[in-house]
């Protein structure tokens, strides 16, 4: 919950309610001095500012305060195909995605399902393309918004109402840590050809050992700037890509890396200048995540709470030399 406030969080209600750190009302925490520190928009308004987007890099977080969203039921599922017939499902889910209202929230992935106990039997040892998210306002809205998918006739339709807390199992994945390998994008856009290229390398015969290639929602909330935000007020892209690996050992991590990458790689045309921490596992160029200014903000804030550099975040944001800013 924390690393996933503190970097933005992407979730199930998203394009209805943007980030999860604009959401966030105050964050407590133990400082690089040993002070612990409550962050608002009143007191440390500057580090208040920074942490909702930032991540972990200004001092080890005790506590988060959030609004709570007026949900308490949402129609939410599967829609489930063999993956031959993966280009035309996206091509439809890809077209159909951008003009959405924000009450939808849905990913389009590309599952090669192990033959595992855990998997249920419908989708063990299969490959499949499903369409998977969260409709709001009702069964009646959710038939009528889902159609254009349906048309397609998919073998699995699990979409029904369920209580909102639910939708912590709805991707369906594993409870314990998995060891895994991914690689990550932000989409400006995904025309046809994209599609076509994301098929190319992650479904039939692709040779791809991921087990999951994913493209997600974006647009409605989380492209609009909220009045009051953080470091990361939303996400200029249309799309975020995932691709992702099981990797036990060595080995399968070297060629799930490289599947991932290849993934990636095909889709370079229509990738955006930005990304996102949230999802990315390996150390990329930081100031990727962040307008220029904002970037330029965290660093003179880093160098006011940790100038000695002793928080090391996953994704670091390094002091400005003689940086300074001014305490809320």
């Amino acid at each position: 919950m924390a690393g996933y406030s503190l970097c933005g969080g992407l979730g199930w209600l998203a394009r209805r309610y943007g980030l999860q750190a604009n959401s966030v009302t105050a964050v407590e925490l133990v400082t690089a001095d040993g002070a612990v520190v409550r962050a608002d928009e009143q007191v440390e308004a500057d580090l208040f500012w920074a942490l909702r987007g930032g991540g972990g890099n200004f001092g080890v977080v005790t506590a988060i305060e959030f609004e709570l969203k007026p949900v308490s039921h949402v129609h939410a599922g599967w829609l489930v195909w063999d993956w031959r017939d993966s280009q035309r499902v996206l091509r439809r889910w890809a077209a159909w995605a951008p003009d959405a209202p924000d009450d939808v929230t849905t990913s389009a992935r590309i599952m090669q399902f192990p033959q595992l106990p855990s998997i249920p039997e419908p989708l063990r040892g299969r490959n499949v393309v499903m369409i998977d998210g969260v409709v709001l306002g009702g069964e009646s809205r959710a038939q009528e918004l889902l159609r254009p998918m349906r048309q397609l006739r998919p073998e699995l339709d699990t979409f029904a109402t369920m209580p909102a807390a639910d939708l912590r199992a709805l991707h369906g994945d594993p409870e314990e840590p998995t060891a895994a390998v991914s690689d990550h994008r932000l989409l400006a856009e995904l025309p046809p050809e994209a599609v076509n290229a994301f098929v190319a390398a992650a479904g039939p015969g692709s040779g791809s050992p991921l087990m999951l290639a994913e493209l997600r929602q974006l647009g409605g909330a989380l492209e609009r700037r909220p009045d009051r935000h953080g470091a990361l007020p939303a996400l200029d892209a249309g799309f975020a890509l995932v691709a992702v690996a099981i990797a036990p050992d060595a080995e399968t991590a070297l060629a799930g890396t490289a599947a991932a990458r290849r993934v990636s790689g095909e889709l370079e045309p229509w990738v955006s200048e930005r990304t996102y921490l949230g999802f990315t596992a390996k150390p990329i160029d930081v100031r990727t995540a962040f307008e220029p200014a904002a970037y330029r903000r965290l660093q003179r804030i880093k160098a006011e709470v940790d100038p000695d550099g002793l928080f090391r975040a996953n994704h670091a944001i390094d002091p400005a030399a003689g940086g300074e800013t001014t305490k809320g």
